[in-house]
């Protein structure tokens, strides 16, 4: 089965040259707002961001959650647990595929991009074929580069076995560098013209709405805001899923270089009852000589100022290296950043749609872990929507 490899619009006119352009104004500077912007400017739009972050060098230098996602793309339903409805599965399964497409170009310049195609291998405690989501998930994923169903992969890959894992497949997946992606995203949306604006918005943004769009003379309104929706679209279902990262070098001097990821996914759904949250292994190759080791689910946890010395960090470091015993030769001293992020997670899952009440508002949040798996996908169907609002002839027409 070929790949759908996703490709952009653009009106047929030179919309630049006409005073008629539609502009749009994005709230948020996430991967998700940064990517929306980018795909409106591929198909003509004017675009200006608003953020009150945005990633280095762009802001001072202090990091945004997107730039310290694992970003290993996934099929959903994703490792850390969510996207299990079917409603949302459906949806979230296009948006994944159209985010391979992309990445796939993107990988063909992984130093400039920061996007790699490597290989990558899910292991589990139970056969795939007892775990009907995941037998799904399989079956689906067969049709990928490098797709193989084979128990023989934990011994291959080294795998401690007294860990309980049983079974594995593999397949070619992109692995983004976020830092350099991010910085990729940015350069691509100032070159085709965009505007970046440092500032917060607070409260209700359909109380607000009318007033936004005169002040920036912008048409309509992507809500891209994370976790900031819980605010500005008044979304009590929004929430945090605090997450950790823990950086090491990957240059074969304390063990020889990975370059596949590994993950054991979190099977059961996320439990909000947990304290301490919950824990699952993934270790991802970033960049040239980079690993990412992690992971860890935190549901309704704000603080990010946490240390190697935190309790769940701490059993997290040593489960990841009992599951890959080549890891216990890194100590303490060897890990160079312990990265804290909150995953933007949201019960029901994603919302892209149009507000209810204030109709030029497009919501595009609730990713939680899929962010980056989902930017494109999602990007893609809200510049779609936007083109039906305003009835704009189409052609199809690569920009990358």
């Amino acid at each position: 089965m070929a790949l759908p490899f996703t490709r952009t619009f653009e009106n047929k006119k030179n919309l630049e040259n006409t005073p008629k352009v539609p502009h749009i104004l994005v709230i948020g500077g996430g991967v998700v707002g940064i990517t929306s912007a980018l795909q409106l400017l591929n198909k003509g739009y004017k675009v200006t961001v608003v953020a009150k972050e945005f990633a280095s060098p762009v802001a001072s230098g202090k990091c945004i959650t997107s730039e310290i996602a694992g970003a290993l793309w996934e099929w959903p339903p994703a490792v850390c647990g969510r996207h299990t409805d079917e409603k949302s599965l459906e949806r979230s399964k296009v948006w994944c595929m159209d985010s391979y497409g992309k990445f796939m170009e993107l990988a063909m310049k992984p130093k400039e991009t920061g996007a790699y195609l490597r290989q990558s291998v899910f292991y589990f405690k139970d056969m795939v074929e007892d775990l009907p989501a995941q037998l799904d998930k399989m079956n689906e994923l067969c049709h990928l580069p490098g797709f193989r169903h084979d128990s023989k992969l934990i011994e291959e890959t080294a795998v401690n076995t007294d860990t309980g894992v049983v079974d594995a497949y593999q397949h070619m997946a992109p692995m983004v560098d976020t830092v350099v992606y991010m910085q990729w995203l940015y350069k691509q949306c100032k070159d085709k013209g965009c505007r970046f604006v440092h500032d917060e918005i607070k409260g209700l943004l359909r109380d607000q709405a009318e007033g936004l769009k005169r002040k920036y003379k912008a048409q309509l309104i992507f809500n891209c805001s994370g976790l900031s929706a819980k605010e500005l679209a008044g979304d009590e279902d929004v929430y945090p899923l605090r997450g950790c990262i823990l950086k090491v070098r990957n240059d074969g001097s304390l063990m020889p270089k990975l370059n596949h990821s590994m993950c054991i996914s979190l099977i059961e759904d996320i439990d909000e009852s947990k304290k301490d949250g919950q824990s699952f292994v993934f270790i991802l190759p970033r960049g040239e000589d980079k690993l990412w080791l992690g992971g860890m689910v935190q549901p309704y946890q704000w603080d990010r100022n946490l240390t190697l010395d935190y309790p769940p960090i701490r059993r997290m470091f040593e489960k990841v290296k009992e599951f890959y015993p080549p890891l216990r030769n890194y100590g303490d001293e060897d890990v160079e950043e312990v990265l804290v992020g909150l995953r933007p997670a949201r019960k029901g899952n994603v919302r892209l749609e149009w507000d209810p009440v204030c109709p030029s508002i497009l919501h595009n949040y609730g990713h939680g872990g899929s962010g980056v798996t989902f930017s494109w996908g999602c990007a893609i169907e809200a510049s779609a929507m936007v083109d039906r609002v305003l009835k704009r002839p189409q052609i199809y027409l690569s920009k990358l």
